[in-house]
């Protein structure tokens, strides 16, 4: 798939990351978004919110207040959040979350709320709860926000090293060579081969990262030292979302990581994902215009994500000149062809002619 060229990528989109905000636009909101992935790694902005509009509700909420509806406290909430006004979301939301223990979208929005305050901790714990209420929670997509949620509240050791699906860590780090590489492989021999690396170390970590840094300022083979960390990786605390969903296998695995992307434009892991999905689908221009924008976000995989985009290059270069030789091959074949069919209706346009002079003659 061939991309308009990245001089568009200084148009990074401005929106406010409202991820699973829940009230009475959801709905339509949601039906009318495009999970575009092209789009989104691109950075195409989206219609703004009509802030007047949302100013006004919220001025006939207050002046109509119903204080045991649920639905009333995640609209006015709603409002707040689609304003970028998170705290006053909190302010709201706190003090009643626990009037409303078991209503999805109060600790969707207060989730909500928190992650834009950066709060990822006690945002982690309501959209936890929320998908507790209902684990299909927001279209299929809510689990997404939740296993972010689990990525950023890591230390950087560990987030230097995973992907916040992290179903797909593993495979990211493990291979170095992006051609022929299937992200969905079934990994089960891959998988054995890096507990095994493990068990070399009996499961020490920091032994394996000592290791680690002594291949790299040794400037041993990457294959290497992507094994050891992918080990490294294979031996961290898996993040708890993984109890209870493979998001690799999940229907909804791009438009999840497409929506996380839209409604956190700032966050570096979500265009390494964008990136992942790309590759997936061998869209290897899309997969390096995300990674290069994880890499200007400060990505904490900028070395390795470098190191991904040369491959990627070097497969789509070698790919265009393998096809400009094909063509050239195919030319010359269909060349080839065209003068023996030449020939062939020459000579039997002259066997007619000999036996058409013979027949007269006679």
């Amino acid at each position: 798939m061939r991309t308009p060229p990245r001089i568009l990528l200084i148009f990074f989109f401005q929106i406010t990351a409202t991820a699973c905000v829940w009230d009475a636009d959801s709905l339509s909101h949601e039906k009318s978004r495009s999970h575009d992935l092209a789009q989104t790694i691109l950075g195409i902005p989206e219609v703004s919110e009509d802030t007047n509009k949302l100013q006004t509700r919220i001025r006939d909420l207050r002046a109509n207040p119903q204080e045991n509806d649920a639905n009333w406290w995640n609209n006015l909430a709603g409002a707040y959040l689609r304003l970028n006004e998170p705290q006053k979301a909190v302010d709201l939301l706190q003090p009643i979350v626990e009037k409303f223990p078991n209503d999805y979208g109060i600790h969707a929005n207060l989730g909500t709320a928190y992650h834009l305050l950066g709060r990822y901790q006690d945002a982690e714990k309501e959209i936890a709860r929320d998908l507790e209420i209902n684990p299909g929670a927001h279209f299929g997509l809510e689990k997404y926000h939740l296993a972010l949620l689990q990525y950023l509240v890591r230390d950087p050791k560990y987030r230097s090293r995973h992907l916040y699906v992290d179903e797909f860590t593993v495979a990211f780090l493990a291979n170095d060579d992006g051609s022929g590489w299937d992200l969905f492989w079934d990994h089960q021999f891959n998988e054995q081969t890096i507990e095994d690396q493990a068990q070399n170390y009996d499961h020490n970590i920091a032994a394996a990262e000592t290791d680690y840094r002594s291949l790299v300022q040794t400037n041993a083979p990457w294959h290497t030292t992507a094994r050891v960390l992918a080990t490294i990786a294979a031996m961290d605390m898996p993040p708890p979302y993984r109890t209870n969903w493979d998001l690799r296998a999940d229907t909804n695995f791009e438009a999840g990581v497409i929506y996380m992307a839209q409604m956190n434009p700032k966050e570096p892991a979500c265009y390494t994902m964008l990136g992942i999905a790309a590759w997936a689908k061998r869209d290897y221009h899309l997969a390096v215009t995300a990674f290069e924008k994880s890499m200007a976000l400060s990505s904490p995989q900028s070395e390795l994500l470098k190191r991904k985009t040369d491959n990627i290059n070097y497969l789509i270069t070698r790919s265009a000149e393998q096809r400009r030789t094909m063509d050239v091959l195919l030319l010359l074949g269909v060349s080839i062809v065209g003068l023996i069919v030449f020939g062939i209706i020459r000579f039997c346009r002259r066997i007619a002619a000999r036996v058409q002079t013979s027949r007269l003659s006679k």
